[in-house]
């Protein structure tokens, strides 16, 4: 109904009725009613005429959406069933035998873990058993690269639509991804990837990851469905990362850098090198000596849990078989490991081992190793004497007076003498 209409109807109401009633203070109100609620419905109705031509192609395009996806949603859930029930439809499947490293680096050949060689197999699908003969088993096997991301929730099945869609490509104006050896033949249903290596690293990806694919080359005209293979994710770096890269486990030669949470050339790693500590074995002496000073010294600057991380990976050092030696000055030897732990004793020609001591013998230890700490630079490396094949094997004589004795220990020579040990090319643990 237009506004014109509404009036005209108004107008006519009020002319018609009777005037007397008209006049009344209760006919005003109703008038008054009247006209307002007509004026609002001939407003929105003159409104929706005006703007409606333009609501409508919103409208229809938000309904189209709400039913694309309802229709999404049940294609989806009526096809994820029959999906699974097809596994063992593919019946070949290509695999890489063995993981890639975490990470890898530009422009180094991509070996798998430990330096081994990175295999591909063609299988059975349903029984996992290698295919050794027929036409599949001599083909042409394609090398790609794919996104981080793909196949996350780690699923038996994918689709070639899926694979295809998750290859990454170089970047514009950058060498392919990948090169070297991208194309390789199976041999009785074995590949060897032997000289491929990356271009570029994967820190421009969203996943931050890249993970190595492997599919039948495109060149081959074959009938069957294989699966692709897809490899652990991995990261890569540029090739002169690798100068900074941390070592696991470190070596006690590695600059003290190679650590978790210290940088080369960082703050912590000048606050270590002024104290004198350069190595990682120089790191992990000071650990033993003196956890605390350490840990002072580094500062609030490393938080507890990149403290705990620093120490950890310092922790899984290979120690050597070197020993170390400690003069008390009163006939007693203590020895050290390569990183200052007390881990034996000599007195006189015999060698105990800490595990071996008393209580009270073991507190004189503690007193002597604190001893030693405060004075680092008078811990030298312990010769063994070499035996001869009918002597009985004992350790040098240390200095000092033959008769000095740890409290509770038996004299040198007498029957109840503790059996002697020889430290040669081992290390006494605690």
């Amino acid at each position: 109904m237009d506004l014109k209409r509404v009036l005209d109807i108004v107008e006519e109401e009020v002319v018609d009725g009777d005037e007397e009633e008209l006049a009344s203070p209760d006919a005003k109100r109703r008038r008054t009613l009247l006209n307002s609620s007509s004026m609002q419905e001939a407003i929105g109705a003159q409104y929706m005429q005006k703007h409606l031509p333009k609501l409508e192609p919103f409208l229809r395009r938000v309904v189209q959406e709400e039913v694309h996806n309802v229709l999404i949603r049940h294609i989806d859930s009526a096809h994820r069933l029959p999906l699974q029930l097809k596994t063992s439809s593919k019946r070949y499947k290509l695999q890489f035998q063995g993981n890639l490293p975490q990470t890898l680096f530009t422009g180094n050949r991509v070996e798998a873990e430990n330096k081994q060689p990175l295999r591909i197999v063609l299988t059975d699908a349903v029984n996992n058993q290698l295919i050794t003969s027929g036409p599949l088993s001599s083909m042409k096997v394609e090398l790609l690269v794919l996104d981080g991301d793909f196949n996350a929730d780690e699923r038996l099945e994918h689709t070639e639509k899926e694979f295809s869609e998750s290859i990454v490509f170089e970047r514009e104006g950058k060498r392919p991804l990948l090169s070297g050896e991208v194309v390789i033949v199976l041999e009785k249903g074995v590949a060897s990837v032997r000289d491929i290596s990356f271009t570029d690293n994967s820190s421009w990806i969203r996943s931050r990851k890249f993970r190595l694919g492997a599919r039948m080359s495109r060149a081959s005209s074959i009938e069957e469905r294989v699966q692709e293979a897809v490899s652990n994710p991995f990261l890569v770096k540029d090739h002169r990362g690798e100068v900074y890269k941390k070592h696991h486990p470190p070596a006690l030669a590695d600059d003290v850098w190679r650590l978790e949470k210290i940088g080369k050339d960082g703050v912590f790693h000048k606050k270590l090198a002024d104290f004198g500590i350069h190595t990682v074995q120089d790191f992990l002496r000071n650990l033993v000596m003196d956890q605390y000073g350490l840990r002072g010294l580094l500062g609030s600057g490393m938080s507890n849990k990149m403290w705990e991380s620093t120490v950890e990976h310092a922790r899984e050092c290979v120690l050597d078989d070197k020993l170390y030696s400690y003069c008390s000055g009163h006939g007693i030897i203590l020895l050290f490991n390569c990183i200052h732990e007390n881990i034996g004793v000599v007195v006189g020609s015999n060698c105990f081992s800490v595990n071996a001591l008393t209580a009270t013998q073991k507190a004189l230890v503690v007193k002597l190793q604190q001893d030693a700490y405060k004075f680092p630079s008078r811990i030298v490396e312990f010769k063994v004497q070499s035996q001869s094949a009918d002597q009985s094997p004992t350790a040098p004589v240390p200095p000092g007076p033959a008769s000095t004795q740890m409290p509770g220990l038996p004299p040198q020579g007498g029957q109840s003498s503790p059996t002697r040990c020889l430290l040669v090319g081992s290390v006494l643990r605690p």
